[in-house]
């Protein structure tokens, strides 16, 4: 039957088949194409909001902008809260590490040197809120303080502007740059930070020059602005929520202007002016978190978008080397080799990288850097991200420790203190073992601050640090609580004598002198001591014992220590 098949039939069927493998080959590949057009683009947006520099601009923004250091700043010279030294310190710590971070990267001369106008500023808010803390003790009026303590921010607001700069320009891709929604939240805390709508309004309340009122709506309009392109994006549910809060705050400021002028046209007080115009920012910041994290969550649906479509192309790629086959064996057989080692491979080693890295595992080596292609440029941008994710680590680490550290004597802080204490009693109610908490306050130390000033009052709790943390074992926990009080947490004590020990050592440490220039600054201690579980099984009891033991001791003639209820321990060792 076949023998009878016409060469013409033949050679038709034949190019029919020929025809039509060469039209499924060709939309298999057009399909392909638009595939990786499809991943480049993806790629080009998760690395416009994942770039470093990009995060840390942003972090940077955050810590001195809107609810971090100008914001707090501001408030405390208007309203003189207390509390809020320790935001600004914080603030600054978290800013001061951000540039630390920045200046590991490879950075352009006009970067340099933007982060260096603003680490200055810093260093100069660092001063002046120490110079507020000293008139505001001498109950100076906050015109007076803000007269005195003015930064001027020029430099630093040019930094900043230099950093953006950059940032948009790593971008690229305009188009698609633009729909990011990372880079309007940051463009966000821009415009409602330093420098921007929040700084202006409370520099227009402390100094009532009424020109900034035009600044401020220019700001204003700015936000409302990064709200439409945010809008138009397609925001979720918790980004309309977010944005909802943010600008109930904006038109809550908004409405507050035409007050503001009123009462400086009127000559009111700046803290009348302050209490007329306050608005609760709260559910602002909280919408500018939700907003980061919704950028976060946009960050990794990327990285799964960009991993989905290399998956998808690892599974047409063979088919793609079979229809290669059919049409010409030889072609074939040097395609599959050339895919295999040169595309499949890399890829598909590549998306188990990804897969680790999304999992925040950095102990990896990313191959094929060194090739000058596609799959090079790809395995770069991975080995930038695992990079970049070892310093996120770290900087969260160093993040978290300056947050608990005091950032003079190094010591631990009072919030530290508390949840050590908490996880110290727990492990002695597990072990059976006592714990002793010994609170400490330094003698004649205000004398010293009076007379030879702060700096000499710092080095002199800077020693006292050390000499403290010399005196205890490894074991034990050392912290400052605030202004000369210290405290320590003496774990698995076994005898009293242990503890009486020990407060003869402290006594004994701050009865030395402490030397600062050309003085011998005398100063002393008292001690007061609660044990558990003989005292209390309640560690806000402890410290409250502790703190009672230690007025006896102060009563008792200073440079002494008591134990609670004025007794000599006795643990409980059952």
């Amino acid at each position: 039957m076949f023998g009878k098949l016409r060469l013409r039939t033949v050679n038709f069927a034949v190019s029919i088949i020929i025809g039509l493998s060469g039209i499924l080959l060709a939309a298999v590949l057009s399909f392909t194409v638009l595939n990786i057009g499809a991943i480049e683009t993806s790629w080009i947006k998760y690395q416009a909001d994942h770039s470093e520099k990009a995060r840390l601009e942003s972090a940077l923004r955050k810590a001195i902008g809107y609810g971090g250091m100008i914001h707090h700043f501001k408030n405390y010279v208007l309203r003189h809260q207390e509390p809020l030294v320790d935001n600004i310190h914080s603030d600054i710590g978290a800013a001061m590490a951000v540039v630390g971070q920045y200046n590991s990267l490879v950075l352009s001369e006009a970067e340099k040197i933007a982060l260096e106008d603003v680490s200055q500023a810093l260093n100069h808010y660092e001063g002046a809120l120490l110079k507020s803390r000293e008139m505001i003790r001498r109950a100076k009026t906050p015109e007076e303080i803000d007269s005195e303590v003015k930064v001027e921010d020029t430099s630093a607001l040019r930094g900043l502007n230099t950093l953006r700069t950059e940032v948009e320009r790593l971008a690229g891709e305009e188009d698609i740059a633009r729909g990011i929604k990372g880079r309007l939240a940051a463009n966000l805390r821009a415009a409602l930070g330093y420098g921007g709508m929040i700084h202006e309004f409370k520099n227009l309340v402390l100094r009532g020059d009424l020109p900034r009122v035009e600044k401020i709506k220019t700001h204003i309009a700015r936000i409302e602005n990064i709200f439409l392109a945010y809008t138009a994006l397609g925001p979720t549910i918790a980004e309309e929520i977010a944005l909802d809060d943010i600008s109930s705050a904006v038109n809550a400021y908004k409405s507050k202007l035409g007050v503001a002028e009123e009462l400086i046209l009127a000559g009111a007080t700046v803290s009348e002016i302050d209490i007329s115009v306050k608005v609760d920012d709260a559910k602002a910041l909280r919408g500018l978190s939700s907003l980061d994290r919704e950028a976060a969550l946009q960050v990794d649906e990327l990285q799964r978008e960009v991993g989905s479509k290399l998956s998808f192309l690892t599974s047409v790629v063979p088919a793609i080397n079979w229809i290669f086959l059919t049409i010409i064996v030889l072609a074939v057989l040097s395609s599959v080799w050339i895919f295999n080692v040169y595309v499949i491979r890399p890829i598909t080693s590549m998306i188990g990288l990804m897969g680790r890295l999304a999992d925040e595992e950095t102990e990896l080596e990313i191959p094929y850097t060194g090739r000058p292609n596609e799959i090079g440029q790809m395995a770069s941008a991975l080995e930038t991200f695992r990079q970049t994710t070892i310093a996120r680590k770290a900087a969260e680490a160093e993040i978290i420790e300056l947050a608990g550290t005091d950032s003079l004597t190094g010591l631990y802080n009072r919030k530290r203190f508390e949840l050590k204490l908490h996880d110290s009693l727990k492990m002695a109610a597990r072990t059976k073992t006592c714990v002793a908490v010994l609170m400490i306050d330094l003698d004649n130390f205000k004398p010293v601050n009076d007379q030879n000033g702060h700096a000499a009052g710092d080095e002199v709790l800077r020693v006292v640090g050390e000499r403290l943390g010399h005196i205890c074992r490894d074991t034990d926990f050392v912290a400052r609580l605030g202004g000369d009080e210290f405290a320590i947490i003496a774990t698995a004590v076994d005898a009293g004598e242990h503890i009486e020990i020990m407060a003869h050592r402290i006594i004994d440490q701050l009865n030395l002198p402490v030397y600062y220039q050309s003085l011998a600054l005398k100063i002393g201690g008292s001690v007061g001591i609660s044990i558990y579980p003989d005292d209390s099984e309640d560690a806000i009891e402890l410290v409250q014992k502790s703190d009672m033991a230690l007025y006896e001791a102060k009563n008792g003639g200073r440079n002494t220590f008591r134990f609670a209820e004025n007794k000599v321990a006795k643990l409980n060792l059952a």
